[in-house]
């Protein structure tokens, strides 16, 4: 049995040896040469930070050892019945802190997963590509949602805006029309950019005034590039089309499997379209001397949902409810399932995580393993 003086003093050298040696190769492995010169790289680099309780682990292994060995020092004259719950073996001490020490360095590693190359992976998603058509004929100026609360295009906005919030992996793309059509929003998946582009719609943005449902629907297919994604057109409307084109539209639609659906806003009392929706004292619109009274077409969305099959809502309140409409763009039915290839990084976690299991294999059956010195 080695004394507790030098038993002590050898560990403490050992201990002191052992780390400068172990933390020199990993500074050279780590820093001298990165491991982007191996093409190697750390999806969680900032585990490694972890690293830092190893010295604590140190602290706590060097302190025990102080302790047994004043301990040993203290009863080292009463005899080897007295010594048997204070023997020191500095070889197996060491060795216990060095494996736990180890576990808990190749851990660490593990969860920084080091990943080296790609490799190919086949798989399969679900998309759905929506235009939403919105008219902002002077019509959608009236004030008839919710008692006179609110126009229909500031209801057109919520409801959007209430779609955006329920649609999950779905591209959108937003078409303003009156008597023309354009692009406002190109197909995304940026909902954000979305609810920042929509509130800023108004009815001025077209001079051509007028409701060409049909003009919109032909705007919208220009989105559909993507022949593999599902394709949907949501036409938000008061119904009041003058034009009646949709229905030259409806055969390239069915041609191209394209979804319709329809949500209607309005009353069917109405309210009158004022000259300037952000100035009522300004009037309003007038024909033959008569102020024009708008109201919501039912009957020409419920023939042109009919013509379509499509889903037809209408509502009359500020906050319309668009949960059929979204349920029905969920759905999976409504998405065609497109074949993708990707790369994945390979990962390499399970060559520290199984260097970090030998070595607290070995923790456990230490004492196994080497068999003390009996004095």
């Amino acid at each position: 049995m080695i004394k507790g003086k030098s038993t002590y003093n050898h560990l403490v050298k050992l201990l002191a040896v052992s780390e400068a040696i172990w933390w020199s190769l990993v500074l050279i492995c780590y820093v001298l040469v990165p491991f982007d010169s191996w093409g190697v790289k750390l999806l969680h680099s900032e585990m490694l930070g972890l690293w830092l309780l190893i010295p604590a682990l140190a602290a706590l292994s060097w302190i025990q050892w102080r302790w047994k060995a004043r301990i040993y020092e203290q009863y080292s004259g009463y005899g080897s019945t007295r010594m048997l719950w204070v023997k020191f073996e500095p070889v197996k001490a060491f060795l216990h802190y060095f494996l736990l020490r180890s576990t808990y360095f190749f851990i660490v590693l593990a969860m920084a997963q080091p990943v080296a190359g790609s490799r190919k992976v086949n798989g399969s998603k679900r998309v759905l590509d929506l235009v939403i058509c919105l008219d902002i004929s002077n019509s959608m100026n009236t004030k008839d949602m919710g008692g006179n609360q609110s126009s229909r295009l500031t209801a057109a906005k919520q409801a959007i805006g209430e779609l955006l919030n329920q649609l999950k992996g779905e591209r959108i793309a937003v078409v303003i029309f009156a008597n023309d059509a354009y692009t406002q929003l190109p197909l995304t998946m940026d909902y954000g950019a979305a609810k920042l582009f929509v509130p800023d719609i108004e009815t001025s943005m077209i001079s051509d005034q007028g409701t060409n449902i049909g003009r919109a629907l032909e705007v919208a297919q220009d989105q559909f590039k993507d022949t593999e994604s599902g394709k949907a057109i949501l036409v938000i409307t008061d119904g009041e089309d003058h034009e009646a084109l949709w229905k030259q539209q409806l055969e390239k639609l069915k041609k191209k499997h394209v979804e319709l659906a329809y949500l209607g806003l309005g009353s069917t009392k109405g309210g009158l379209i004022p000259n300037n929706p952000y100035d009522e004292s300004e009037g309003y619109k007038r024909e033959y001397g008569h102020a024009v009274v708008s109201k919501i077409d039912k009957q020409g969305l419920t023939r042109m949902a009919s013509a379509s099959g499509s889903i037809l809502v209408t509502s009359d309140s500020p906050f319309p409810n668009i949960y059929d409409i979204a349920t029905n763009y969920k759905n999976a039915k409504n998405k065609q399932v497109m074949k993708v290839e990707f790369k994945v990084d390979k990962n390499y976690f399970y060559i520290p995580a199984t260097l970090a299991l030998l070595c607290m294999i070995c923790y456990f059956f230490l004492p196994i393993i080497i068999n003390p010195d009996k004095s």
